[in-house]
C-alpha cells in the first residue's frame, strides 16, 4: 500500500505545496496533476461540484502518482467525510472547526474502530493507494490526513482544546472568513493588525501542540513569506486565479502589440 507522502512529509516539518482547485472539472486536474507540487486540494464547498465528477477528480489526481488527493469538504458531516475517502481522498479540510467536540467528530467519521466509526465498503478507496480493500483497512487509519479548518472568530477562544484532539493531523488557517468573522475588511495582503495578532495566537497554542500548520495563499510569493513563518501546508496558486491571470496578461499583450 502506498503511503501518504503528506503525512510523511508534515511529521518531519517539511513544507508541502499544493494547488488549490476550484475548477470542477477532472480534466484539468488530471493535468495540474502532473506537476511537481505536494498536494491538490479539491475544493467542495465554494464549487458547482457533484459528487460524481468529485470522485473522478480524486482519480485523475491519483492516477499521476505525484501530489495527494485532498478534499475541502463541502461540510463537516458523515456523509461528506464518508465520501471523500471512500473514493481515495489521501486527506479531508473540514470547515468551520469552532470546538473540540466538532473537531473530535471530525476524527470519529474518519477512523475505522476502534479509533473511530468510519464504515467500511467501498470499492475504489484502496485504489488511490494501490491496495486491496482490506489492505486498506487495515492502514487507512495511519494513512489518512485529518485537517481543521480555522476561519472563524469562535475557533480562537477555543484553540487549545482543538489542537489538543488525537487524531487531528493538521490545522489550516482560512484567512478570508477569519477576517470576516471579525469584522474586517478580507484582505490577503498587508491584513489588519487584529488578524496578525490571531495568527500569531493560532501559531504560539500549534506549536504547543505540536500540530502543523496551514494557510490559505494568494500566490507563490506569499506561500513562500508563510513557510518562512512556519507554516508547512500551502497552496501557490488556485486553478482558477493562475487561468484568470494568464489569460489577462495574454490580452494585456495582444493590446500592446494592436497599439504600435
Amino acid at each position: 500500500m502506498r503511503h501518504n507522502p503528506i503525512k510523511t512529509r508534515l511529521a518531519n516539518r517539511q513544507p508541502c505545496r499544493g494547488i488549490w482547485l476550484s475548477l470542477p472539472n477532472p480534466y484539468s486536474a488530471r493535468l495540474l496533476a502532473r506537476l511537481p507540487v505536494d498536494w491538490l486540494a479539491i475544493d467542495a464547498e465554494h464549487t458547482p461540484l457533484d459528487t460524481s465528477v468529485l470522485a473522478q477528480m480524486i482519480a485523475a489526481i491519483a492516477e499521476a502518482r505525484r501530489p495527494a488527493p485532498i478534499v475541502r469538504l463541502s461540510q463537516a458531516s458523515v456523509q461528506n467525510v464518508k465520501f471523500a475517502l471512500d473514493n481515495g481522498a489521501y486527506g479531508i479540510i473540514a470547515p468551520m472547526i469552532n470546538t473540540r467536540a466538532e473537531a473530535e467528530q471530525v476524527v470519529t467519521w474518519s477512523r475505522y474502530p476502534p479509533l473511530g466509526q468510519r464504515s467500511f465498503g467501498s470499492h475504489y478507496m484502496g485504489l488511490a493507494f494501490d491496495s486491496t480493500m482490506l489492505e486498506y483497512l487495515q492502514e487507512g487509519n495511519q494513512q489518512v490526513l485529518v485537517a481543521v479548518q480555522i476561519e472563524n472568530v469562535a475557533a480562537l477562544d477555543n484553540l487549545e482544546e482543538i489542537f489538543s484532539v488525537p487524531g487531528i493531523d493538521l490545522a489550516f488557517v482560512g484567512p478570508a472568513d477569519l477576517s470576516i468573522s471579525m469584522g474586517l475588511d478580507m484582505v490577503l495582503e498587508n491584513p489588519h493588525p487584529r488578524f496578525l495578532e490571531a495568527l500569531r495566537l493560532i501559531q504560539h497554542t500549534a506549536e504547543a501542540h505540536q500540530l502543523p500548520l496551514g494557510i490559505y495563499c494568494s500566490n507563490g510569493k506569499a506561500a513562500a513569506e508563510r513557510i518562512r513563518q512556519g507554516f508547512l501546508f500551502v497552496n501557490v496558486t488556485s486553478d482558477v486565479n493562475s487561468l484568470l491571470r494568464a489569460v489577462q496578461e495574454e490580452l494585456e499583450e495582444a493590446l500592446i502589440e494592436t497599439k504600435i
